[in-house]
Order: C-alpha cells, then sequence, then structure tokens
C-alpha cells in the first residue's frame, strides 16, 4: 500500500511539475506578456484538461520563481510578473519545446491548411459589413502598442474572418485547433520579434478577403499561421542559449 502511494505521489509531482514547466514556457514564447491577467482558475483548468488542485499547485511554483503574482480586491486575479524567464526557467522552457515542436508539426500543418480553406470561403462569402468589421480589426491592430492589445487585435480580426466564411464547424475546428497548437492556452503566441511580419501578413490576408481573392487569400492565410511555429521555434532558440549559458 505504501508503495502504491508514493507511486500516485510520484504521479502527481510529475503532472504537477510538467504543468508548471507549460505555464513557464507559456510566458517564454509570450502567449502571456508581462502585466497580462491570466484566465479564471476554472477557465484555464479546463483548456489545460487538468484538476483545479493540480493547477493551483503548478501556479504556486511559477509563483515562487517570481513569474506571475497574485492581486487581491477589485480587478485582481492571478498576473504575468515583469521576471525575466530567461534568468530564472529557461531549462523548463527548452525541455517543453524540445517535446512539443516536433509533437505538433502535423497539427501545425493542418491547422495552416484549416486557416487557408477558412480564408478562401470568407473571401467568396464575405458580406458588406463583414469588409466593415475586418478593416476596422485590422486597423486595430496596426495601432497595438502592446503585445496584450496586438494578442486581442489578432483575436477579433481572425474571429471575424472565421465569421465571413459562413460556417460553425470551421469556426469551432479553428479554435480547438488553436489550442493544441498553444499547448492547451488557445492564445496566440506574440513575441515583439514578429510584431511587424505579423502586421504586414495581417494587410495582405485582409486585402485579398475584402477583394474576394480566394485563392490568394488562402495562400496568405496559410503562410501567416506558420508564425505560430517560427515564434515557438524562436522562443527554442533563447531557453537553449540561456540554458547554456549563453
Amino acid at each position: 500500500m505504501a508503495d502504491v502511494c508514493k507511486h500516485h505521489l510520484g504521479q502527481a509531482h510529475t503532472k504537477t511539475s510538467s504543468l508548471a514547466d507549460r505555464l513557464i514556457t507559456a510566458i517564454a514564447i509570450a502567449t502571456y506578456s508581462p502585466g497580462e491577467r491570466l484566465p479564471p482558475e476554472r477557465e484555464l483548468a479546463d483548456s489545460l484538461g487538468v484538476s483545479r488542485v493540480t493547477l493551483r499547485e503548478a501556479l504556486r511554483q511559477v509563483a515562487e520563481l517570481g513569474l506571475i503574482e497574485t492581486r487581491r480586491g477589485r480587478g485582481g486575479g492571478t498576473f504575468v510578473a515583469t521576471a525575466s524567464w530567461e534568468d530564472v526557467a529557461p531549462d523548463a522552457a527548452r525541455r517543453t519545446l524540445e517535446i512539443e515542436i516536433p509533437r505538433l508539426l502535423d497539427l501545425f500543418d493542418y491547422r495552416c491548411l484549416v486557416e487557408g480553406m477558412i480564408a478562401r470561403a470568407a473571401a467568396e462569402r464575405r458580406t458588406a459589413d463583414d469588409t466593415t468589421k475586418i478593416r476596422s480589426a485590422l486597423r486595430e491592430f496596426g495601432k497595438a502598442r502592446t503585445m496584450i492589445e496586438a494578442r486581442a487585435a489578432d483575436r477579433r480580426l481572425h474571429g471575424l474572418i472565421c465569421t465571413a466564411a459562413r460556417n460553425p464547424h470551421l469556426t469551432t475546428l479553428s479554435a480547438r485547433l488553436t489550442a493544441e497548437a498553444t499547448l492547451g492556452f488557445g492564445a496566440e503566441p506574440y513575441d515583439p520579434e514578429f510584431l511587424a511580419v505579423a502586421l504586414e501578413q495581417h494587410t495582405e490576408l485582409v486585402g485579398h478577403v475584402i477583394r474576394g481573392e480566394s485563392d490568394a487569400a488562402g495562400r496568405a492565410a496559410q503562410a501567416h499561421f506558420t508564425l505560430t511555429l517560427e515564434t515557438m521555434r524562436a522562443g527554442l532558440r533563447r531557453a537553449s542559449q540561456r540554458a547554456a549559458g549563453g
């Protein structure tokens, strides 16, 4: 019986540590940026497929590293701190990304194909109202001054393109693939290094959708959605260099 209990405790410890590594990695690849509030516990636990007990313990471990902090009162919650993950946990990000990137390659390819299909449908089916809203979202993205603002504008823009495709199954599939491709967090990593590239790609994609250029829109979307993988690879390079003492 004692051995069984030790086994279960070991499994729980491994699961919690693995989840803590994923949370650190989400910060490392800028899925969550300094000052950003994490989703509520219940929502985050559901999206990550873990219990709230496991999530709380993982959050505690990350908080001990100084990477997140809890704020009380109105507007409180768990927020990403300003401490640098590269100073306190580069190994955690490296370990996670070395495993996850190869595992996700086929999924990234599938996601790009699906998003290309969505963009083609949007270019064929968009209405005047869709066009107005999509243009507005693109302007909002261009005005973003923080990664938090950019991520919110990105989510709105791609949500509107999904809406313009006029198929709820595609919208559901896009959301599921986004969650799977972002380590379960469902939020795009937004590294400042790639912000200008993202704006250029968004501008090209929106132009094709608005002009009804379906094939070009599909190609633009497929190219754009490789940016998630490139962001993760950039995070792995930084983590590996820092872990090696670079």
